[in-house]
């Protein structure tokens, strides 16, 4: 997993991204966006239900919210 992380506009750090890593096939490892903070919540991206396997152990509660359309 990577987290990508940006600063606001107050200088405080937070997670903008999450993305799990996946090989093409050529053989490269890439990332691809599992989670992507949205105007109000994290939204599913392509990579989710990889993340959401790697997280099945540790599941501790609900997901983010699914954003409209997608």
């Amino acid at each position: 997993m990577v987290l990508h992380l940006v600063r606001d506009r107050t200088g405080r750090r937070r997670i903008a991204e999450v993305h799990v890593l996946e090989r093409d096939p050529s053989g490269l490892v890439r990332t691809v966006p599992a989670l992507r903070w949205g105007p109000e919540a994290f939204a599913y991206e392509r990579g989710w239900e990889r993340l959401r396997g790697l997280l099945r152990t540790t599941d501790r509660g609900s997901g983010p919210r699914e954003r409209a359309g997608g």
